[in-house]
């Protein structure tokens, strides 16, 4: 072997032991955990954030699972209804790994774990949609379905499963849009029109059925009131008069002959003025006082 050929080999050699150090360390970031295997098989326990030694590949293979909260998105599909409606569902999943050691032994990437989450969130959303009614999500009135109890029970399905089969806790699973396919949206948009017209007709009858009680009542209440005060007003005149008569009579005990005077001049008054001519007898009882002799002291 000439010079030029050994250090050729060494410099290959140096090289190559230069890989199998590099190979030989790993290090797991802080919001990972790190599943090493030998010969393919897991070598528990799983590796915590920080420096670590392994034999080189292919003896050895470090996994390293992102421990943080990621989301599933992108799962809309088309789904048929209980009343064989066609609807198209989107929705998402909060997930992380609880569990990394049963993760990389079922899933071992996290492209893969997406793809079984969809694969469960569809499964499982359809079980649940197709329970219901179309009308119970896109009410054509007023009352509808609570899209976040579907959510619940689309979790509900999903979380025993992906923990057991893949180690992974599903914190939420929700529905975006539930929405109708293009071709079957104006019929359905029709009939929804139409159904607001008939709960706009009901609340109108029954704010005016309303209006009818309250003015009768209000008329009730009024008549009510007028009946009170009449009888309180003839309570108070009746009780105004015995007290006017009960002072006549002490009048009259006081002083016959100037109550008589007194009561004289009223009758006067009432039926005399400038424009009254009376002819009367002489002795009428109406001139005993108009006589100054007559007039008492």
């Amino acid at each position: 072997m000439t010079v030029n050929g050994k250090r050729v080999a060494a410099t290959i050699a140096v090289i190559a032991l230069g890989v199998v150090a590099w190979d030989s360390f790993f290090i797991i970031d802080e919001t990972q955990q790190g599943v090493l295997t030998h010969f393919g098989k897991i070598s528990p326990p799983v590796r915590q954030p920080g420096f670590h030694l392994k034999w080189p590949r292919p003896v050895s293979r470090i996994y390293k699972v992102d421990r943080r909260i990621q989301t599933l998105t992108d799962t809309a599909h088309e789904l048929i209804t209980e009343d064989q409606k066609s609807i198209l569902i989107d929705g998402y999943v909060l997930w992380r790994v609880v569990d990394p050691i049963v993760f990389v032994e079922a899933i071992r990437t996290g492209e893969r774990a997406q793809e079984r989450l969809r694969d469960l969130y569809l499964s499982s959303s359809g079980i649940i949609i197709s329970n219901k009614a179309r009308d119970a999500f896109i009410g054509l009135g007023l009352e509808h379905e609570d899209l976040g109890e579907a959510s619940r029970e689309i979790r509900a399905r999903m979380e025993p499963v992906a923990m057991e089969s893949y180690g992974v806790e599903v914190l939420r699973a929700g529905i975006v849009e539930y929405t109708l396919p293009v071709e079957n949206r104006p019929s359905v948009i029709d009939r929804m029109i139409s159904e607001r017209a008939r709960i706009a007709a009901r609340y109108r009858s029954e704010g005016e059925e309303m209006a009818i009680r309250i003015e009768a009542l209000a008329i009730n209440e009024h008549e009510k009131l007028l009946a009170d005060a009449h009888a309180e007003a003839t309570t108070i005149l009746g009780e105004a008069e015995a007290e006017a008569v009960a002072l006549l009579g002490q009048a009259y005990r006081a002083d016959p002959e100037f109550y008589k005077f007194i009561r004289a001049l009223d009758s006067y008054d009432l039926i005399i003025d400038r424009n009254t001519t009376l002819m009367l007898p002489a002795d009428n009882e109406l001139f005993k006082y108009l006589d100054s002799k007559e007039i008492p002291d």
